[in-house]
Order: C-alpha cells, then structure tokens, then sequence
C-alpha cells in the first residue's frame, strides 16, 4: 500500500483526512485508541472502497429490477427457470463447473487490467458490475415469489456468492496495486516494481484455488436447498 502513497492523488486524499481530524493542530477525537482505529482504516480503505463499489451494484441492480417492464420481468424470469432445471440435470462437477466459469471471468478480467498502467478505472467498474448482477436476480426473485424467494436467494445463492465477492475485491485490489505500480514505473517515479509478476501470479493462483472451492460450495447448496423451493 505504501506504493499508492507516491501518486499525489492518494497524497491528497491523505491529507484531507488528516486535516478533518485536527483543529488547529490538535486531534479533533484524542484518545488511546484512535491512532488503532486510523492505522486500520489505512491498511483496509482499498477493501472498504471496493466493498462500498459492490454495495452500489447491488442498489442499482435492485432498482433496475423494480423499474424494469414486466416483459423483461417475464423474460427474466424464464431464463431463470431454464437455468435452474438446466442445473438440476447436471453432475455436482458440471454445476461447479458453471459457477466457475463466472468467477473466472471475472478474475481473468482483473488479472489483465492489473497488467496495464491505465487499468484502474476499468477495475473499480468490476465490483459494480458484479453486484449489479446479483441485485437484479436478487430482485426479480423477491418480486415474483416474495419470501421463497428470498429464501432461495439466501440459501441457494448467497453463501457462495458471498465467498466470490471476497474472492473478487481480493483480485480488484491485487490489480490495483500491480497497476499502480506499473503506472509509477512508466512515469518514471519508481525504479522497479515493488510486488514481482512472479508473487502477483502466485496470489491470483491462491484465489483460484478459492474460486473452485466457493463453485464447490455453490454446487453443494443448490444440490441440498433448490428442491425445497418450488419457483
């Protein structure tokens, strides 16, 4: 994080923050416990950051949901039925193997954008699309079933979509700090990269490895929950 620290934007950002907690040079808020409280809000405002980006996705997916005509909500909700019967047919290995698919696309996605100098505007619209996805299914679901399908929603696709959102802030920050550093190497501010292309491709394995286990799960809920729901 301390490569962020030498791009006057992050500069700025910090001494505005600074500057709301003192008053006249002294803390607005003293105490023991404050400099904890600031210390872990800079080690994780990246995570929060891409988490708040989620939330807005998952806002704008819900209210496109509730805006849209009840053609699109037919439509919608016919694919969502194909898809569901589609699944039941499946091994528990080719069910996995769908969720993966997504997860991986997206991890692929923010692998290459991390790459490229220029790539962080592109990374912060990852979190947004994803969460708009969710809230649209999300929605539609609540809409034509009401409770049971809040209840499939919470027992058939959260617990897994809950491990790939993880899975996926952990790549858009990964990809945020390779392209910032690849961004100080090119403008010259930085001799080298701090983070190697070796330890960044190790990471994106690690969280690979992750997203098999998070389709692993979501093939275990749908086998064990998606019949006690009649949608």
């Amino acid at each position: 994080m301390k490569r962020f620290a030498t791009i006057p934007l992050f500069q700025n950002i910090k001494l505005k923050s600074s500057n709301i907690l003192r008053r006249g040079g002294t803390p607005r808020l003293p105490g023991p416990g404050l400099e904890k409280y600031l210390e872990a809000l800079e080690r994780s405002w990246q995570k929060l950051a891409l988490l708040g980006l989620y939330a807005v996705g998952l806002f704008l997916g819900a209210k496109t949901a509730g805006l849209a005509s009840s053609g699109w909500q037919a439509r919608l909700l016919e694919l969502l039925r194909a898809q569901r019967l589609g699944r039941a047919g499946l091994t528990p290995f080719g069910s996995a193997l769908g969720y993966f698919g997504v997860d991986f696309l997206f991890m692929l996605a923010a692998f290459l954008l991390g790459l490229c100098a220029a790539g962080l505007p592109l990374l912060l619209l990852l979190p947004i699309l994803r969460g708009m996805g969710t809230g649209v299914v999300s929605g539609w679901l609540y809409m034509a079933y009401g409770l049971p399908g809040v209840g499939y929603s919470v027992l058939v696709l959260c617990p897994a979509a809950v491990v790939s959102v993880l899975i996926m802030l952990a790549c858009c920050k990964e990809s945020m700090l390779m392209s910032g550093d690849m961004a100080l190497v090119l403008t010259g501010k930085q001799e080298q990269m701090e983070s190697g292309l070796r330890l960044y491709i190790t990471r994106y394995l690690v969280l690979l490895l992750a997203a098999v286990l998070a389709a692993a799960l979501d093939a275990l809920c749908f086998a064990a929950f998606s019949g006690i729901f009649e949608l």
